[in-house]
């Protein structure tokens, strides 16, 4: 069910006697909350005022009332359910033959909507305040109300639970306005803490793992392959005479190259492959769960992405190529990070010593050249 706090004031009024129903129509009427017209209600023009909760002329107006009539309780308990609006009270009758009786009518109108606050109204002194607390709960949601009641006294009921029910509406939006500034501000601090995590695990220039984060992945790496017996290949790759390209063209020039480097890196290794940037034109490629076969042939893809299409900057042709080491672990054997980082290496530096642009393979037993 919907309510807004400025919305009227939804009250039930559920009573067999056609009477007591009139009169809660006049009394809960808003020409009755504006007017002492005693003509119009039945009432005085003093009942009237002291109705209209004591409040003189020119003063704040009472609140607006949306009044359901209803003579028996089934009736009522239909309403509720019916209506899409909470009710903020309702006034039920004790007895009302033939139908159910007010406490059964309460207590499923309670089942029904929690919030409604219910005052239970009659004119037999032999009902049990105690048995219909424990049936209608909250007690401090229940009210009783004697009869023959006076008009004053409906109108200063429905006037304070009606406040009530504002202030507790105004209390929820609040709240709710308050929770959705407490998310928007987690959100917030959610997403500055992970660009916090990727700053400190990512180069800034080309987006790749920084030297840290990569050499973590490989430990890490190494240890789940080993735990299930699975090779894992690494590889080293340096751009060639990079140096060459920030003095002919420029820095800038040189970062879009780097740049576009990573991209093509990325674009040749399989998604789940470590790619980071550890030095200025050096990079580290770990690939888990691979084969030394299959190792060359990603290190021979991204030679060829890099070397045989070139790169471009501002309208200048730039060629660059890369030379790679690729270095492999042996079955059943465990190695440490740091012995398959130098077999790399060694493998790397053949490739350089070898006129570049070439990959170059070296074992942690046995270093051959591929190619």
């Amino acid at each position: 069910m919907k309510s807004d706090a400025n919305d009227p004031i939804k009250v039930l009024a559920v009573d067999d006697e056609e009477m007591i129903r009139e009169l809660y129509d006049q009394i809960l009427s808003n020409q009755f909350s504006q007017s002492s017209d005693p003509s119009r209600t039945g009432v005085s023009g003093n009942e009237a005022a002291a109705a209209n909760n004591g409040n003189p002329a020119g003063s704040l107006p009472p609140p607006q009332y949306d009044l359901t009539l209803c003579s028996q309780g089934e009736d009522g308990l239909e309403a509720v359910r019916q209506d899409e609006d909470e009710f903020a009270m309702a006034f039920i009758d004790v007895r009302m033959p033939p139908g159910r009786d007010g406490i059964w009518t309460a207590e499923n109108i309670r089942t029904v909507s929690p919030a409604t606050q219910i005052v239970i109204v009659t004119g037999y002194s032999d009902i049990d305040p105690a048995e219909i607390e424990k049936r209608v709960p909250p007690p401090d949601r229940l009210l009783y109300l004697q009869k023959p009641f006076h008009p004053f006294e409906i109108r200063q009921f429905a006037s304070t639970l009606a406040a009530r029910w504002q202030a507790e509406k105004k209390m929820q939006l609040l709240n709710l306005g308050l929770e959705s500034m407490v998310q928007e501000r987690t959100s917030e601090l959610r997403k500055a803490y992970h660009d916090i995590e990727h700053q400190a695990m990512h180069d800034a220039l080309t987006g790749l793992l920084n030297r840290r984060a990569v050499f973590s992945d490989l430990k890490q790496e190494l240890s789940r392959t080993q735990r299930k017996s699975e090779p894992l290949s690494l590889i080293m790759a340096d751009l060639d005479h990079f140096k060459s390209i920030n003095d002919t063209y420029g820095h800038q020039a040189g970062d879009a190259v780097l740049e576009e480097t990573a991209r093509r890196m990325h674009a040749c290794v399989r998604p789940y492959d470590k790619v980071g940037r550890i030095g200025g034109e050096e990079f580290m490629i770990v690939l888990g769960d691979c084969g030394r076969a299959e190792g060359l042939e990603i290190a021979e893809r991204i030679r060829k992405s890099i070397g045989d299409q070139g790169f471009e900057f501002d309208g200048e042709k730039i060629r660059a190529t890369v030379s790679l080491g690729v270095a492999t672990t042996i079955a059943n054997q465990t190695f440490e990070k740091d012995l398959l980082i130098s077999a790399a290496d060694k493998a790397l530096y053949r490739a350089k010593r070898d006129g570049r642009n070439t990959v170059r393979a070296g074992g942690l037993k046995l270093e051959a050249i591929i190619y």
